[in-house]
């Protein structure tokens, strides 16, 4: 299973009609990077998921799989982001192979939420 980030980087990607040669030169990584991210072997930094969120005007909450809705109002920005900053700083924290491992616990269980709520 695909991280959400994956999937909504490679979405958004397509509907520009970009490359990953374009995306990656507008976030100032290699096309490889932007290929090994949509594909889920590689966890973009903080500052790298920022700016594919800026490039596509969403926020890093969407792109995270923390909200459905690509724009939040300003209020409710600052306290996600803030509550997104924290749990980004550790997952962040961890050597690489455990920042994925992070990741996939983290996705896994907010998908499981999502889930049981809808049911």
């Amino acid at each position: 299973m695909l991280p959400i980030l994956s999937i909504r980087i490679k979405e958004l990607r397509k509907e520009k009609k970009w490359s990953q040669r374009e995306l990656g030169e507008k976030v100032d990584v290699s096309e490889s990077f932007v290929s090994k991210v949509e594909s889920g072997k590689k966890q973009p930094s903080r500052e790298v998921t920022t700016k594919f969120s800026e490039v596509f005007n969403v926020t890093t909450d969407y792109l995270l799989g923390r909200s459905e809705d690509p724009e939040l109002n300003e209020e409710e920005d600052k306290v996600v982001s803030e509550e997104g900053k924290n749990i980004m700083s550790l997952i962040e924290s961890l050597p690489e192979d455990e920042r994925k491992k992070a990741w996939e616990q983290l996705e896994m269980y907010v998908t499981y939420m999502q889930n049981k709520k809808n049911s």
